[in-house]
């Protein structure tokens, strides 16, 4: 499965109030690059109301929101890095908030993808060294390389 992803697919997104407006800027962003159908935003936060994705990993937290693949165009991935943390609703126990410091949203065409990936992206998180890489990389470049290591050359 080939999926898309390279440096304009990383957003560093400051000074977000709520996990809708960082999901937002991530579809809307997709959507302008023609990889996802204009329903593919709305798919996204009707999921996220539902099947919440934060991920309390009790270091550096994530969500890994996705949505049907009906709404996708291209397969890639779309990562946010946020400043300061958002809380997204934790995926186990939707009461609880957890703040969440990076979003990788899987924006797959094959419908078995997802556990595939986040069977990878489990790898990443396990390694919180890298995942601070991440969230304190000035250069997206260091982003994208250890995204790619662990999500796409695994």
């Amino acid at each position: 499965m080939g999926i898309a992803f390279d440096q304009s697919l990383i957003l560093k997104v400051e000074h977000a109030k709520t996990n809708t407006e960082v999901l937002t800027t991530m579809c809307n962003h997709l959507c302008d690059k023609g990889i996802v159908k204009d329903t593919y935003c709305q798919a996204i936060l009707d999921r996220e109301a539902s099947f919440p994705t934060g991920l309390n990993t009790h270091g550096i937290n994530v969500a890994i929101p996705h949505a049907d693949v009906c709404h996708v165009n291209t397969a890639s991935l779309c990562v946010a890095v946020l400043d300061p943390a958002i809380d997204f609703h934790a995926m186990d126990e939707p009461e609880d908030a957890v703040a969440v410091s990076l979003v990788i949203m899987l924006v797959l065409t094959e419908p078995h993808g997802h556990l595939e990936m986040l069977q990878k992206i489990v790898g990443l998180i396990q390694n919180q060294e890298d995942m601070k890489k991440i969230i304190t990389a000035e250069d997206k470049g260091a982003i994208e390389a250890v995204i790619r290591r662990y999500l796409l050359e695994a």
